[in-house]
């Protein structure tokens, strides 16, 4: 172990003032830091003091309870993990709370920081030392919980009519911060894709103004801080951390709701950024007047901007996502494995990717070219365990939406080819995977009596038997129906 406490620990010494205990209690932190996320070290272990140490344990003081009930229950194996790596052997690890130690070292710290970028910037402050030039876009410095995905830029977002405006605005945001959509508040289901747009609205600003000072966080790491700032009876810092920034990016905002003094210290930051022209950027799942017991004032400053909803994509948007992320990861997808792939996830766009990445790791690891007969084996068991049978309406959306006609053009009496065949697959599919009668299959096709639904069957069936070109298509339904392959 060195004899001097790294640089930038952003944390305080030990208490004992002791070389040695200096210097482990530098180390421990660097290695604590490299376990858990940014905000974690800094609200969690910012205000811990090295106590002792000695061959079986070591002590270390944290400021009250609730913080070592919270290192117990959530960092405890981080913590051991890290003097493990520092000392060479486990250690028994020791929580006391002296709230005495824990305050003289935040106050040494606070006095005599270290030579290190200020911690709640995203890029230090002018005047400090310029990186060299690099090509790779920028991201943020550590002190956000959240780090940039370097995919997620508008450039690889795929715009469908589920997402255009929202993508619009986003980058309407992005382009003018604090002046077009200001705030900019994004809403919609689980894995629609918001945290995509609100990384490329960062991703933008940081292109177009390098020195842009961004805090991208989580809701809930806003909410652990306050209560943090609250107990130690000092929220200067805590104000000072959300207030001096270009740009506030909360995750999850819909997570304020029921916690009546954290709304009431969001509400002054809000105000703080917005009088200052800095842009505010949110998201959540349900729009502002949605999100339970959010004062009345949040709700209408919410609602000052833009706020736009981010829907389940559609089948077209489904598949281009899945073209383009297979296409990415270099083994793009035959038109039939994509259509399946999105035809069987259709709200969630984080599963949907997932299904790529599952699909592309099964070819490798098999050697198999990617098909529909792979498709099938490798995602049957994270599509749905129990797939109810299937109904006549569900063989009508599938054919319908496969062939982009309307259920009414199935039901009329025109008999062109591009009617008649689709119509004809779907009585067949209809006879195949329900238990459906011939007459209520007529009845539920425009009113056919049985020998039109017989007639239709039959050739179906004999098209499939026969392996013809067209019976492709019958056996992609099929399979999108029912999740089986179609037997000849």
């Amino acid at each position: 172990m060195s004899n001097t406490a790294p640089a930038g620990t952003g944390a305080p010494v030990a208490g004992t003032g002791k070389t040695e205990d200096l210097a482990l209690w530098s180390e421990l932190l660097v290695a604590l830091r490299q376990r858990m996320q940014p905000e974690q070290f800094a609200t969690w272990f910012s205000r811990a003091a090295l106590v002792r140490h000695d061959a079986d344990s070591i002590e270390i003081a944290v400021l009250n309870d609730f913080a070592k009930d919270w290192i117990q229950n959530y960092h405890r194996s981080a913590l051991e993990a890290a003097v493990q790596e520092v000392l060479g052997q486990p250690r028994r690890c020791v929580l006391t709370v002296d709230p005495e130690l824990a305050r003289a070292t935040f106050k040494n710290e606070v006095l005599h920081p270290h030579p290190a970028p200020a911690p709640h910037l995203l890029h230090p402050p002018a005047g400090s030392p310029t990186p060299a030039p690099s090509h790779e876009k920028p991201s943020l410095l550590w002190s956000s919980d959240i780090e940039l995905h370097p995919r997620y830029t508008f450039e690889n977002y795929v715009v469908g009519p589920c997402n255009r405006f929202g993508h619009a605005a986003a980058m309407g945001a992005a382009e003018q911060p604090g002046k077009n959509y200001n705030p900019f508040f994004l809403h919609g289901r689980v894995g629609v894709g918001k945290t995509h747009l609100l990384q490329a609205v960062c991703h933008m600003i940081l292109e177009r103004q390098p020195s842009s000072r961004i805090l991208y966080l989580s809701c809930e790491t806003f909410i652990n801080h306050f209560i943090s700032s609250l107990q130690d009876g000092d929220t200067t810092q805590f104000r000072n951390k959300y207030r001096y920034v270009d740009v506030l990016v909360v995750d999850d905002i819909h997570l304020l709701a029921n916690k009546e003094r954290t709304q009431e210290e969001f509400f002054h930051t809000f105000n703080t950024l917005y009088n200052a022209g800095k842009q505010i950027v949110l998201s959540s799942d349900s729009p502002p007047k949605e999100i339970p017991t959010l004062q009345e004032r949040l709700v209408s400053r919410f609602k000052w901007g833009m706020v736009t909803e981010i829907e389940p994509p559609c089948f077209e948007t489904r598949m281009a996502i899945v073209k383009r992320k297979s296409q990415s990861d270099g083994n793009e997808f035959p038109a039939s494995v994509a259509e399946y792939i999105a035809s069987n996830f259709e709200n969630n766009v984080r599963e949907l990717e997932g299904a790529v990445t599952r699909l592309l790791a099964y070819s490798n690891l098999s050697g198999r070219r990617v098909d529909l007969v792979m498709a099938t084996e490798a995602l049957s068991s994270i599509l749905k365990n129990t797939r109810g049978q299937p109904t006549l309406d569900d063989v009508v959306q599938t054919v319908t939406r496969h062939y982009r006609l309307k259920p009414s053009d199935l039901q009329s009496s025109k008999r062109t080819r591009t009617i008649a065949f689709p119509r004809h697959i779907a009585m067949y599919l209809a006879r195949t995977v329900t238990d459906s009668s011939f007459e209520a299959i007529g009845a539920h096709f425009g009113g056919r009596d049985h020998s039109t639904v017989v007639y239709a069957v039959s050739k179906i069936a004999a098209l499939v038997k026969k392996a013809h070109p067209d019976s492709e298509e019958v056996g992609r339904l099929f399979t999108e129906l029912t999740g089986r392959q179609l037997e000849n």
